[in-house]
């Protein structure tokens, strides 16, 4: 932890120089604008050099904002800025490589406290930010958090003021599909009051499968609708004699009769349709909307600090799935019908109407946190009720049953020619509703003094609370299945943290800094026993440029309520299916599974941190991470011939072989294991922590900065055994997993300009279709070379002129490129052939996409 060290003099006797609270104050000015503490350090009191004076009075303070565990990495608020990170949320995200190495949401903290649930300070901007610490990877268990996890502290500014309003516009370079955004926003902060309010848009179009060359799903389709002779025969001997040749197709004709038609009524469209293409009627990626709202304020309540936050939204997604057709045999003495023989009647619902896949949810939360210290206990409270509500609607086609038996009834009341309502489709909806409270209570304090310093411990305890209503009804509004689930969690945790040894004072044996945590806890939630869990880590820093790690955690799982009790979704998925070989779109279903059973698991990491400078300018990261599962629950994975095999009952098909759908829901486990060796390299100029001379600072106020992570992965071993008896399947082997991963950031800028690039590669990978020989059996996949370019510029920095225009003033240009080479994953069978199904658009039909956004700052 850093510590600010200053000396403040008290002449007594002459009364005169400065005034020594000036002196504090130009220190603490120093901090909040980002300078580094006074390089001197106090001399121990009663050295020769240091000896104490009657008028000297020493004082040691902690820097403002600073956690309770120590940084590893800090990035300042200039470093910060050559991001051009519109909100914290987004930073974050662009700070992954050097701050997290993961996608897992770190544990957020605002100027060294919790936030509980509150998650309102991720809408502030950016330049509300002084610093961001990512701390040691013991903090989460000294925060009373799951050990492993990252823990970012937010250190905003002490007095911070601004309302924005946000601009942007995205879309493919190939066309089909445009998006755009409004965001409003305000924030102030004034010491330890804050509050802002965020009020955001975001709107996407489908891509429609015709603006790709995409195969349609199925054959040409009629809008208006047919009659053919039964395989494809003769329809009537007289229609052909009226029309002067063979008729095996007429076409409706041009005005749907409300009356039974008649016979020269089909002699005009004799062998004629009214086609049309199916892609036209189909979406690649649905339209999608999303809405949110979030307000939050923080302020002193007596001895604590008082945080309150709401939040709402609400999301929706709508996609084609083409024209339903139906084939009815129209008999011939039907009232409707005037021919002489059974036809086949082909149609559409209603002309151009597609078939719908529509989800759609609704939350509403809030969450209270209070923070503070009770007789020495470092306190947080948190507590959060959320409340939400969800939809999802997938029509499957024509109840050709149900028109078949009126038909073979003689219904007066139903006319196969004219247009049909919406009640004669195939449809189901689930809808859910929900809520969840939830409690955290944390403890944490000094217990005992060593010469390495404090043993700490800390305390934390989460109760939860959920319930669902999942209805799932038919398109008449009949209920199919209804269920209800309440579940209770409890989960408790303990942990000491004991240094062994430290540098200098309390150094053991030489050993430099040396550090215990150890943890236990427990889980139990509704119908279960109680979950075993604990852990312990080991940090050893023999010197400053080196840092030694390993950890070890033991946990028994329980399935969580979303794996349980979720609600049922399908959607429709474009999946490749190696059985056929061809690209299929089958239902994939997902929600909570009730069979889920419990299992446990271990971790075991190992790794070191150089830093060959003794500075923040360069380091060196390579750490190896073992996990192996006993039971428990794994999500669904990518749907290749080995999955298949081992999950027979979860795969659908009809009765020509074709997958009709999936049941992806998440499945028990017999065993897994995994191990990989990560790798990582960041070089920051300058550096950090050098501070510049007094010619350079007036030189240039704003320096360039650049920033180079480089992380690698090697994934060693990637097993899972489903069920006793059946194979183990290799998933670098049998599905197409990639064994090494490489990923590049570059960042470069100042306050003014700035640019980031993104690249992203994945070593090639095989795959063996064993239901298949020869060299259709083996598949060959190239990932792409991922590239994603950000730019930003701010105007007014550029010159001291622009400064002047008012519509300049305060504003950011950015313009984001994602997959800026426009590559995608190909893959060519043993004989070098593509197959099907792999093409340019199949595999990736969105291709680079352009943002354009704009902030204005008022």
């Amino acid at each position: 932890m850093k510590l600010t060290r200053f000396v403040v003099l008290i002449t007594i006797a002459s009364g005169w120089g400065p005034g020594p609270w000036n002196y504090a104050a130009r220190a603490q000015a120093e901090q909040e604008n980002g300078a580094a503490p006074p390089p001197h350090k106090p001399v121990p009191v009663g050295s020769e050099t240091g000896r104490a004076r009657p008028d000297e009075i020493v004082i040691t303070a902690h820097r403002y904002g600073d956690a309770k565990v120590e940084a590893e990495t800090e990035i300042g608020e200039e470093e910060i800025s050559t991001y051009g990170a519109d909100s914290i949320e987004e930073l974050l995200k662009r700070l992954g490589p050097i701050a997290t190495g993961s996608d897992e949401e770190p544990v957020i903290l605002i100027n060294g406290q919790e936030v509980g649930f509150d998650r309102s300070v991720l809408g502030y901007p950016a330049e509300a930010l002084s610093r961001i610490a990512v701390l040691r990877p013991e903090a989460a268990a000294r925060y009373g958090h799951r050990p492993g996890r990252r823990v970012v502290n937010l250190v905003l500014k002490k007095n911070f003021a601004s309302r924005n309003a946000d601009a942007e516009l995205e879309w493919a370079t190939r066309g089909g599909q445009y998006g755009g955004g409004v965001t409003a926003s305000q924030v102030a902060i004034a010491g330890p009051v804050r509050w802002n309010v965020q009020a955001r848009i975001a709107l996407d179009s489908a891509l429609p499968k015709s603006a790709r060359n995409v195969p349609p799903r199925t054959g040409p389709i009629d809008l208006v609708g047919y009659v053919t002779g039964l395989d494809q025969a003769e329809i009537d001997p007289a229609l052909s004699q009226a029309a002067g040749g063979l008729v095996t197709i007429a076409a409706f004709p041009d005005d749907v009769p409300s009356q039974p038609p008649l016979l020269e009524d089909f002699v005009a469209t004799a062998n004629r349709d009214h086609a049309a293409d199916p892609r036209d009627f189909e979406t690649l990626r649905p339209s999608r909307r999303n809405l949110s709202l979030r307000l939050g304020m923080t302020r002193p309540l007596g001895p604590f600090t008082a945080s309150l936050s709401v939040n709402g939204a609400s999301s929706g997604s709508s996609g084609r799935r083409g024209v339903p057709m139906a084939s009815i045999v129209l008999p011939a003495g039907s009232p409707w019908s005037p021919f002489a023989n059974d036809v086949l009647l082909v149609r559409p619902l209603r002309r151009d109407r597609p078939l719908r896949s529509e989800t759609s949810s609704e939350s509403l939360g809030a969450a209270l946190t209070l923070s503070g210290t009770i007789d020495g206990w470092q306190t947080n409270l948190a507590a959060s009720y959320t409340r939400n509500w969800a939809s999802n609607l997938l029509e499957r086609g024509i109840d050709s049953v149900r028109v078949q038996d009126m038909l073979d009834r003689g219904d007066p009341a139903f006319n196969p020619y004219s247009p049909w309502g919406d009640r004669l489709l195939l449809a189901e909806t689930n809808r859910s509703h929900g809520e969840n409270m939830s409690a955290r209570f944390g403890l944490g304090r000094s217990l005992v003094d060593l010469p390495a310093g404090p043993v700490t411990a800390s305390l934390a305890a989460n109760l939860s609370h959920s319930s669902v209503v999942n209805r799932r009804v038919d398109n008449l509004d009949a209920v199919v299945a209804l269920d209800r689930h309440k579940r209770d969690q409890l989960y408790g945790q303990l942990s000491l943290s004991v240094p062994i040894s430290r540098q200098g004072e309390g150094e053991l044996w030489r050993l430099g800094d040396l550090a215990l945590d150890l943890s236990l806890g427990g889980h139990k939630t509704s119908g279960s026993q109680w979950q075993k869990r604990y852990s312990a880590g080991l940090s050893w820093s023999p010197f400053a440029r080196l840092q030694l790690r390993g950890s070890f955690d033991h946990e028994e799982v329980v399935p969580t309520f979303e794996q349980l009790d979720g609600p049922r979704v399908e959607t429709v998925l474009r999946v490749y299916d190696f059985v056929r070989q061809e690209v299929a779109e089958p239902v994939w279903i997902t929600g909570g599974n009730p069979q889920l059973r419990s299992g446990s698991r271990q971790n075991r990491t190992f790794g070191a941190l150089l830093r060959p400078f003794g500075s923040q300018a360069l380091s060196i990261d390579i750490s190896y991470r073992e996990y192996r599962a006993a039971g428990g629950v794994a999500s669904f994975p990518e749907l290749t011939p080995v999955i298949e095999a081992a999950f027979p009952e979860r795969v659908t098909r009809d009765a020509v072989g074709r997958l009709a759908a999936v049941d992806a829901r998440a499945f028990n486990i017999a065993r897994s294991s995994d191990a990989e060796l990560a790798s990582g390299i960041t070089l920051r100029l300058p550096d950090p922590g050098a501070k510049p001379k007094a010619s350079a600072q007036a030189k240039a106020a704003d320096p360039l900065r650049f920033t180079l992570t480089l992380n690698h992965r090697w994934r060693l071993k990637s097993e899972l055994l489903t069920r006793p008896g059946v194979p183990v399947i290799d998933q670098l082997r049998d599905t197409g997993q990639s064994r090494h991963l490489l990923s590049i950031q570059a960042v470069a800028g100042t306050k003014a300009f700035g640019a980031n690039v993104n690249t992203a590669w994945s070593s090639a990978a095989r795959l063996r279709n064993r239901d298949v020989a020869g060299p259709q059996a083996e598949y060959r996949y190239t990932p792409p070379l991922r590239v994603d370019l950000g730019l930003f510029v701010d105007p007014e920095d550029l010159s001291p002129s622009l400064k002047r225009s008012r519509l300049l003033d305060d504003m950011r240009i950015s313009l984001d490129v994602d997959n800026l080479l426009d590559g995608y994953r190909r893959a060519t069978l043993g004989d070098g052939s593509v197959p099907a199904g792999y093409s340019r658009d199949e595999v990736d039909p969105v291709g680079r996409t352009i943002k354009l956004s704009v902030r204005k700052r008022f």
